[in-house]
């Protein structure tokens, strides 16, 4: 079982594993963001089964500081392919 925990600002954010059963009785690793905070908390689970993608959902999530009730419209955006994760490249400054 795969679970990342990683706090930020005011917020702890986990990226979790579960597994799902298909119709056809095969099971699925799926993979689930929540954001808890000392007021609020928010989760939805079961958002994709590729985990890089996911992974890279949750980094940008944490990095921005995404408030909980702002996460089902995020992955919202995430799943419908409104939001495009750019991978983070460092630049080299040369003097």
């Amino acid at each position: 079982m795969v679970k990342v925990v990683c706090q930020s600002g005011e917020y702890a954010y986990i990226l979790s594993q579960s597994t799902v059963i298909s119709e056809d009785f095969d099971s699925v690793q799926m993979y689930g963001i929540s954001i808890i905070g000392k007021d609020s908390k928010s989760a939805v689970e079961d958002i994709s089964d590729d985990f890089d993608s996911v992974y890279a959902l949750f980094d940008l999530i944490v990095n921005g500081e995404l408030c909980p009730e702002h996460l089902e419209n995020v992955v919202e955006d995430f799943l419908s392919d409104n939001l495009h994760i750019i991978p983070f490249r460092v630049q080299q400054h040369t003097a």
